[in-house]
């Protein structure tokens, strides 16, 4: 991303150039590409598509409270519902750097927030310290009023904290000497209430000298006010378990899911697990009904695994792998309706990319599973998914949550989605969630009494020192959104802006020179801005040229120049240092912007409008690094704001 940003205002003189005209260098395979960006920002706005208004809306409130940079997973449980109040837990930003502090705040029917931290013996907020994917907080309300709070928690000892007063999420203060299994390092709680007031917790337990790291549910009986280990739910040697979520049915039996890792940690995980556990007699089963006895080790296939491996593939293998999955229950059955989940069939360049989003479902015999979103269906690798999804499932509508994100060139740029299916209708539907935010990272779902879904977001990273979380409330009462496809919702996530337009994306290009293949032009204009997406001019070629045909005019107001190199020292000799912006109209060049020695990946030239049917920039200086070439990663061309 760029690490600089430089704005130039247009100079009020207009003269025409007298630069030597491009040269074209625009073969099939370039041709092809950006025919497909192209096609896939003309159809980021179909008539009719879109949210409706009054039509399912979810109108998103942001939380009166700033967030730490810290506050993201993907397997947490930061949101419950409990007598017509909503809680929600966060990392606060703390006093001290690469700290944070744990808070609950709680919304009631009217509106109305309280908020409070956890708090030490001598009544002081408590701080741990910043480990993302880790020590984030999960929250469960029990059947008698009262919060559970376990936090920060990566191989450390129980941090558990509850509340001395029902509903008070200022009085939650330390009673981790209560829970069984103590001297165990403790990472990834997820919980849920049963239907008969008690609490559970699922977590990894550590021992690390036994190259263990197994899963274990604990109960609290909300009656006499204790905790007991429930189960060693799965465990094995040389194996980590990964919690993804627990969810309780209509008839109180309690839903598992997880997924296995090697020992003794890593990014990319296998072998999605799911069972069931019954409080009344203490029993599990798989999908099918069959009893199950634990702890259930990773070798015990299906039906308890619903996404095994394919081919060859190992447990120490980059993919297959599995994340985050969540749970979606039937609403009015006590049965599995589907897990959703991220799933990467095949290596990339990234350990965190190429992950799509799937569901699976049980058929009565085996498991189906389905994509339901993934980067064929986005139309380019510049968008991914995050690593956060949920899923709910009430009235005859499924619906998963997710994040698309994609490393703009203005910077990171992610869009909450909701992909829907149910009112008889066949297939996925995808809907928004609020507007295209900087730094929306992770989510989390719940289906209360009502039946809407009320969805924490969160954006860690929005502000310089701190970030953001909303939450919305999505009905499903009344008619149903019309949806879109997810290449409309990628295609505005890359090529919209809240200043206008980029009418340059996917626009035919010419350059004067290549460096070699894989650096052509149209890179310069496919919306992403990576170092593996940058028109590279041939070392022999002095003074570059790159020329968009916008096809149309339009009244441009801003264009934007990245450029440079993304691993380059600070500060960056990798830029374009001297250059010109020039406007073509009524069959003339007009210059509009000189730049001259410049050292920012970023810079933005204020055009106020004016008109171009062409753009094109003419590099007297490509830069200064020994390797004399003009490396741009993207021009944009912003207009109709």
């Amino acid at each position: 991303m760029p690490l600089f940003t430089r704005t130039i205002t247009s100079p009020a003189r207009s003269r025409s150039s007298s630069r030597r005209s491009t040269t074209p260098l625009r073969g099939l395979v370039a041709g092809l590409a950006a025919a497909l960006t192209a096609a896939l920002v003309g159809a980021a706005a179909p008539a009719g598509a879109g949210p409706v208004p009054g039509v399912h809306d979810a109108p998103i409130e942001q939380l009166p409270f700033p967030v730490d940079t810290s506050n993201q997973a993907g397997w947490w449980r930061p949101l419950d519902m409990f007598g017509g109040v909503t809680y929600f837990a966060y990392n606060a930003p703390a006093t001290t750097g690469s700290r944070h502090e744990v808070h609950v705040a709680a919304r009631d029917a009217g509106g109305q927030w309280t908020a409070g931290c956890l708090r030490d013996d001598a009544g002081d907020c408590v701080t741990y310290p910043d480990d993302i994917g880790h020590n984030q907080p999960s929250i469960v309300v029990d059947g008698a009023g009262h919060i559970h709070a376990f936090v920060s928690m990566h191989n450390d000892p129980w941090r558990y904290y509850r509340t001395t007063m029902p509903g008070d999420v200022t009085s939650l203060v330390d009673a981790s000497d209560e829970m069984p299994d103590a001297p165990m390092g403790i990472t990834y709680p997820v919980t849920a209430r049963g239907n008969d007031g008690d609490v559970y917790v699922m977590v990894r337990a550590a021992r690390d000298s036994l190259a263990i790291r197994d899963g274990r549910l604990y109960r609290f009986d909300v009656g006499n006010q204790t905790w007991s280990r429930e189960a060693v739910v799965a465990s094995a040697t040389n194996y980590s378990f990964y919690p993804n979520d627990l969810q309780v049915d209509t008839s109180g039996r309690i839903h598992l899911a997880w997924e296995w890792g090697p020992w003794p940690a890593t990014a990319l995980r296998h072998l999605g697990s799911y069972a069931v556990y019954d409080p009344a007699d203490g029993s599990f089963r798989d999908v099918a009904g069959t009893p199950v006895n634990v702890p259930i080790r990773p070798d015990h296939g299906e039906p308890v695994v619903y996404q095994p491996f394919t081919g060859d593939e190992t447990i120490t293998s980059p993919y297959p792998a599995v994340q985050t999955a969540k749970i979606a229950l039937d609403g009015s059955n006590p049965r599995l309706h589907g897990i959703a989940y991220r799933y990467r069939p095949e290596p990339t360049g990234s350990t965190f990319a190429g992950f799509d989003v799937r569901y699976a479902t049980w058929d009565g015999s085996a498991w189906v599973r389905e994509t339901v979103a993934d980067r064929a269906s986005a139309g380019t690798d510049a968008v991914q998914t995050s690593a956060t999804i949920d899923a709910t499932h009430a009235q005859g509508v499924t619906r998963i949550y997710f994040v698309a994100e994609a490393q703009a060139c203005g910077g990171h740029r992610s869009q909450a989605v909701r992909a829907e299916r149910g009112h008889g209708r066949a297939g996925w539907r995808f809907v928004p969630l609020g507007d295209a935010q900087r730094g929306l990272q992770r989510l989390r779902a719940l289906t209360g009494t009502s039946g809407h879904d009320t969805v924490y977001l969160t954006a860690p990273m929005s502000d310089v020192h701190h970030g953001r979380v909303w939450h919305a409330a999505v009905p499903r009462t009344g008619r149903p959104p019309r949806g879109e496809t997810f290449a409309d919702i990628t295609g505005r996530l890359l090529g919209d802006d809240s200043a206008g337009t980029n009418v340059a994306l996917g626009a035919p290009v010419t350059v004067s020179s290549v460096l070699r293949e894989g650096a052509e032009g149209e890179n310069a204009v496919d919306g992403q801005c990576t170092d593996n997406s940058r028109w590279i001019s041939a070392q022999d070629d002095p003074e570059p040229v790159i020329t968009i045909d916008l096809e149309a005019t339009y009244p441009v107001d801003q264009v934007r120049v990245y450029s440079g190199y993304h691993a380059a020292p600070i500060p960056a000799t990798d830029v374009l240092r001297d250059f010109t912006i020039e406007f073509h109209r009524d069959g003339r060049w007009h210059q509009v912007a000189d730049i001259a020695g410049n050292t920012s990946m970023s810079v933005v030239a204020e055009t106020d409008g004016a008109a171009a049917d062409q753009v094109r920039l003419v590099i007297t200086d490509p830069s200064d690094s020994p390797i004399d070439v003009a490396r741009v990663f993207e021009i944009e061309v912003i207009s109709g704001g």
